[in-house]
């Protein structure tokens, strides 16, 4: 019988040739079946009459059709079967000789030849070796692809797209992953953050650890199966099999309490020993109890199929690995009270630029006591002028030329910072000579917990005289700061070898003022260190705490930052760069001010690049050379002053405006122009009685308005609204296709743009352009339910819900305003996402005529009145931030 092994195994049950899953891929585990009957099932090639390449050491047969591939790999285009890859299956032992591997990767080459596919894979099943035919053809030599991986639906997909080592952004996959999990569970952000992060690390693992360290059954891969298919077979859904086996199984290979290899981590703590409390994994939002967790199945499988269709997590981008925690953390409110303002990555590398890492000798100790999710401890390692190649693995152990150490108090931060240092290693994972353990103690020796006291954290254990460069963003806590001085007094005995009550006794307001104690003790002579600080603690009045940082440091740089460089709050911030000194007669060196306008991306929400708009970037390089002794680029800069020590005493303010005159500050736009006294009663006056004159007649005209007969109308009427869906475009594709069009989303302004992008590209993706006037209602995020009217020809995305209005007695401008009544009648808040049925749920009210038609006269006159009432409460809006900003001269 022609098919009877398709027919044994399963591929033909259902009518139609179909293989066993595998990825996106179908996999056919034949060996007694020839190239022409897999063309007469359905498998789409053209066999070649003949095979052009010198065989030395397989016999070939003569006929291509009658070879007999063990592995066919296929991918599914609508209803047609197209091979991409075949593969020989070898016993143990079999690739022993040179002569053994060769007769293997002929009769590979041959298979895939035949079948007219450009991979070929030979295995004696405990190495994958992977044939390149294209090149093997044309050379008459067999040629090999790169690639060590054992073969996975990852490995495939990279050898046929070539892209092995080519970055991805895996952005959209958290934007979409974390929608369907907040949806899902509403959990809070950070527990969002944790599950992404670990079916992440789920993903990752399985594209790039070797099989015998991680086995199929416990790879993301296994978890793909159609779910009524996967339950037979394991009794089980799939969520329900990743809980009870596969997580564990990551916990096994990534332990918690491993213990750190650095003896000189525990010689800097004082402290006997130092454990790593976590895995790599904790936190799965859906995990609520074992009872509910198959309700979830479905949500699971949704998610994943979002990483099989994003492709393999191979060669992730470096600008992702640490703007993937602001993707989710800058939803929760709750994190600036904690006083966990994440460090933008431009601000990041920057202060790793200063700090000239690459010029440090061998076993230096860079610290950050603060590390959160691990920015300035992994971002070091990213680029050519700082630490490349720091982390080595050799024979089962990890080498560090430099020291990098990253201390948290917070558990979930400090796992996520050892995900995110996986992430960054992630050419060693893939290289198969490079154990878990290895991998294991690279992480224990970077990133230590200390949470002995969940308050104090690393404030507990300062450092003393051993670091030779901190890099850290401190938390800002002002208020509710009086309790670290409570744990300190509170704790009994020494800590390495000091007595905290004592230690920290500089009666500074706020933790950044304990930090920056920790900070100047911790620091050698020589050392630097580069802080992040709130301008409030340098422009305080208070001498203590700047006495006791100037008794063992000189402050050698005060950068200011632009106001909204951190994402959740506009209070302006500021680098401070000290310098342990190595006595107390040393002479102080001239401090170097500089004030940043722009950091190389928009200070909005969206944080677009802006690479031609860097000035940060332009002072670090400034700073650079003025620490080597060239003061050109310094001398020549309006944003750079070079300022004496003796400005920078206890009893000065340690910001730098006051450096620059009124008229600079005001050339630079940090500044407007001030108004004396006078001027400044006077316009407030007038400003004042104008826009109380206007209120009055506003409230004159609205309660004459409102007393019109008014009708119910819902919006599900088709005779009278269609509502519909904009269209999703990713910003990105609208930067590469620039054009005239401008595209709307769901901003809080009306006159933002997510950009603007030609006609015909937008035709091109199915984007639908509106010709005719609008209203929309944003649906989702921060600005949910903001209803605008749009008259102009523009595009919408699928933030936006859009109204067609079908009859021409409906005065858009008045519907919008029924609109945002409705919307907030109905009590939407933010995150919750309005979709087009809960749009179509809504009624408006509209004035009618005595005989039942639609007074459209009058809604013009209201939208006219209501309109001049929001531009009276603008103009309020905008006096009273003018009276609370200006300068009085």
């Amino acid at each position: 019988m022609a098919n009877e092994e398709l027919i044994q195994r399963g591929y033909l049950a259902s009518g139609a040739l179909k293989g066993d899953t595998f990825g996106e891929y179908e996999l056919l585990n034949i060996g007694q079946t020839t190239i022409k009957e897999l063309v007469a099932v359905g498998v789409e090639a053209t066999p070649p009459k003949s095979i052009d390449f010198p065989f030395a050491n397989y016999k070939a047969p003569k006929k291509p059709i009658s070879a007999k591939p063990d592995r066919v790999y296929l991918r599914r285009i609508l209803d047609h079967l197209v091979p991409v890859a075949t593969a020989e299956n070898k016993a143990p032992g079999k690739h022993k000789t040179e002569k053994e591997k060769l007769t293997s990767a002929e009769q590979a080459l041959f298979a895939a030849a035949s079948l007219g596919v450009n991979i070929a894979i030979t295995s004696d099943g405990t190495k994958d070796i992977y044939i390149d035919v294209k090149a093997s053809l044309e050379n008459k030599a067999l040629e090999y692809f790169d690639e060590q991986r054992d073969l996975n639906p990852a490995v495939l997909s990279n050898l046929l797209a070539g892209d092995t080592g080519v970055a991805k952004d895996p952005k959209p996959l958290a934007e979409t992953t974390w929608q369907i999990i907040w949806h899902a569970t509403k959990a809070e952000p950070k527990e969002c953050l944790l599950t992404f992060v670990e079916l992440f690390l789920l993903k990752f693992l399985s594209d790039n650890l070797p099989t015998a360290t991680l086995p199929d059954a416990y790879r993301f891969y296994f978890l793909l199966e159609d779910p009524a298919t996967f339950l037979s077979k394991h009794g089980m859904t799939a969520i329900e099999y990743y809980v009870k086996f596969i997580r564990p199984k990551f916990q096994e290979l990534f332990p918690s309490d491993q213990v750190a290899q650095d003896t000189a981590i525990n010689s800097m703590l004082g402290v006997s020993e130092v454990k790593s409390p976590t895995s790599i994994i904790n936190g799965f939002a859906f995990h609520k109890s074992d009872e509910t967790i198959s309700g979830h199945n479905r949500t699971f499988l949704e998610i994943l199929e979002a990483f099989k269709k994003f492709g393999p997590l191979t060669a992730i981008d470096p600008e992702f690995k640490l703007r993937l925690y602001e993707t989710f953390l800058r939803r929760s409110a709750r994190q600036q009270k904690l006083g966990q303002f994440f460090t933008p990555r431009n601000v990041v590398r920057p202060m790793i630029r200063m700090a000239q890492l690459g010029k440090l000798s061998d076993g230096a100790v860079v610290l950050d006591p603060a590390a959160g999710v691990g920015g300035f401890v992994l971002e070091p390692l990213l680029f050519d002028e700082a630490l490349p190649n720091n982390v080595e693995f050799v024979a089962g152990k990890s080498k560090r030329r430099v020291r990098t150490i990253g201390l948290d108090v917070d558990l979930n931060l400090h796992m996520l910072a050892k995900a995110n240092m996986l992430i960054h290693l992630a050419e060693a994972v893939r290289n198969p000579a490079v154990t878990v353990g290895a991998l294991n103690q690279a992480l224990s020796d970077t990133f230590v917990a200390i949470n002995r006291n969940d308050t104090l954290g690393s404030l507990e254990y300062p450092p003393r005289d051993t670091v030779d460069v901190i890099l850290t963003n401190p938390p800002y806590v002002t208020q509710g700061s009086a309790i670290y001085k409570k744990e300190i007094a509170e704790v009994k005995g020494m800590r390495n070898g000091v007595d905290l009550r004592d230690y920290y006794d500089n009666g500074g307001l706020g933790v950044e003022a304990l930090f920056l104690r920790y900070i100047s003790g911790a620091l050698k002579p020589g050392g630097r260190a580069f802080i992040i600080v709130p301008l409030g603690m340098l422009n305080r009045t208070e001498p203590r705490p700047k006495s006791a940082l100037l008794r063992e440091c000189n402050i050698i740089a005060s950068i200011q930052l632009p106001r909204n460089t951190f994402f959740n709050t506009a209070q302006k911030t500021y680098i401070l760069a000290v310098e342990r000194r190595h006595t107390d007669v040393d002479p102080r060196p001239p401090v170097f001010c500089a004030i940043a306008r722009s950091i190389g991306e928009t200070l909005d929400w969206q944080r677009i690049p802006t690479p031609d708009e860097n000035d940060l970037d332009d002072i670090a390089s400034a700073f650079i050379k003025f620490s080597e002794g060239d003061t050109s680029l310094a001398d020549s800069s309006k944003l750079i002053r070079t300022v004496s020590a003796d400005e920078f005493t206890a009893n000065d303010r340690w910001d730098v405006t006051r450096f620059w005159s009124d008229d600079e500050l005001v050339e630079l736009g940090e500044r407007e122009n001030a108004v004396s006294r006078v001027d400044f009663v006077n316009e407030a006056r007038e400003g004042i009685s104008e826009i109380s004159g206007e209120l009055k007649a506003a409230q004159d005209e609205l309660d004459k308005l409102t007393h019109a007969p008014m009708q119910d109308f819902e919006l599900s009427d088709t005779k009278l609204f269609n509502v519909r869906s904009g269209t999703r475009v990713r910003g990105q594709d609208i930067r590469q296709h620039p054009g005239d069009i401008p595209i709307y989303s769901c901003f809080r302004d009306a006159r933002i743009e997510k950009g603007r992008a030609s006609r015909k590209w937008l035709e091109s993706v199915g984007m639908t352009i509106e010709e005719k006037p609008i209203v929309t209602v944003n649906a989702n995020g921060a600005s949910v339910g903001k209803v605008y009217v749009r008259d102009q020809v523009c595009a919408i995305t699928d933030d936006v819900i859009i109204i067609d209005v079908l009859d021409d007695l409906i005065d858009l401008d008045f519907l919008a305003i029924q609109l945002r009544s409705a919307v907030a009648a109905g009590g939407f808040l933010c995150e919750a996402k309005l979709f087009v049925a809960r749009v179509k749920e809504l009624t408006v009210s509209l004035p009618v005529k005595e005989d039942g038609t639609l007074d459209i006269e009058h809604q013009r006159k209201i939208a006219a009145a209501v309109k001049r009432f929001d531009n009276i409460r603008l103009k309020l809006s905008e006096l009273g931030k003018w009276s609370g900003e200006a300068r009085i001269a």
